[in-house]
């Protein structure tokens, strides 16, 4: 019976060594998730599924919220070709960030879109969350000008929307009423400014190929969902506005909450909008304007108005008046244009119009 059991027990060992070398083996072979050279890319036409399946077992991705997706995508022939290295052993560094050379590498690879922006300079550089979310909807061929207010959308989406840069803002919108776009830990959270890393941008290529009907849809608690805002902007009352005259726009804020900017025509030379601190005087619908030099009057609704038809008056002296109001010029909107007041575009006017009352903050500012 002991020499039985030495034999069985021997006999156990070797099965658990030749386990232990085999998925060993299978690991190595595998590796981990690296760019290949520009002359090892394989055009975006070969995107094929594997015919073999394959257990991706990565260490440092066993347990890592994006797993699935990154599985998901190498699952591509012609993408784990270029994202799998044959030299690395079982690590995924799913933190790692990545760089704008390796971002374009990855999308030729992946959508081989001859119309879309590229990315040329600062390769070296890593890539922020901003820049490959636009680079992104470049490929997908959304159209940001869809967007009537993506920065009133974004503000009512993600808590720090404020810092999305400019040129992102549309791209990012529009990636967001898709449903395409996936915040760890925390779905209202962009970073638009942080490097974005190999699991970030892993789900987001495997959302864009999947909007393309290339791959199967995947969910994620993590994934935003587009019909639910923090709150309902239009609903919000606008308790301060702040006009810059060097930007020549005025920003509506409800507390410290920016909820929208607006470009703006200001007073030209000699004609300077007053600065300070100021209060919402009178709003007025419709309004009729007197010429002050010749005390000729333009009635309400004339469409040669200066005034448009809001008037949101701030400052007055007992005789001269500077406030917001429209204008029928629309040409002269970013210009140091007016005698002292702020012009606007007649919708965006109406749209303050309809969110101030008397007694709303006005700063103006050099």
């Amino acid at each position: 019976m002991k020499i039985r059991s030495h034999s069985s027990q021997n006999l156990q060992n070797l099965f658990s060594s030749f386990v232990r070398v085999a998925i060993a083996t299978n690991i190595f072979a595998l590796g981990t998730f690296a760019f290949s050279c520009p002359n090892e890319i394989a055009s975006a036409r070969n995107l094929k599924t594997s015919s073999t399946t394959s257990r991706f077992l990565f260490i440092d991705l066993q347990n890592h919220w994006s797993r699935k997706f990154v599985e998901g995508l190498l699952s591509n022939q012609a993408l784990s070709n270029v994202l799998v290295a044959p030299d690395s052993i079982s690590q995924f560094q799913p933190d790692r960030p990545i760089t704008r050379a390796e971002l374009a590498n990855l999308l030729d690879v992946a959508f081989s879109n001859r119309n879309a922006s590229k990315i040329t300079n600062r390769l070296s550089e890593p890539a922020t969350r901003a820049e490959a979310l636009t680079a992104i909807a470049s490929q997908l061929n959304l159209n940001p000008k869809n967007q009537k207010t993506p920065q009133t959308y974004l503000l009512s989406m993600y808590r720090d929307a404020t810092q999305v840069p400019d040129y992102a803002i549309p791209a990012i919108a529009a990636l967001t009423r898709e449903a395409l776009i996936t915040n760890y830990p925390d779905p209202r959270i962009l970073s638009p400014k942080t490097a974005i890393t190999k699991s970030e941008l892993a789900v987001l290529l495997y959302q864009a190929l999947a909007y393309q009907q290339k791959l199967p849809p995947l969910k994620s608690l993590y994934t935003i969902n587009p019909s639910r805002q923090l709150w309902d902007r239009d609903l919000m009352q606008i308790t301060r506005l702040e006009v810059s005259i060097r930007k020549r726009t005025v920003t509506a804020f409800h507390g410290e909450i920016a909820l929208k900017t607006y470009p703006v025509a200001v007073g030209r030379e000699g004609w300077s909008t007053p600065l300070g601190n100021h209060r919402v005087l009178q709003t007025i619908e419709y309004p009729s304007w007197q010429n002050p030099f010749t005390g000729d009057v333009i009635p309400s609704k004339d469409p040669e108005n200066p005034l448009g038809d809001r008037w949101i008056g701030f400052w007055t002296d007992g005789k001269n008046w500077s406030g917001f109001h429209g204008t029928p010029n629309r040409a002269s909107v970013g210009q140091a244009a007016s005698h002292g007041c702020i012009r606007m575009y007649n919708e965006d006017v109406r749209e303050l119009f309809s969110q101030v009352t008397v007694g709303t903050v006005v700063r103006v500012s050099p």
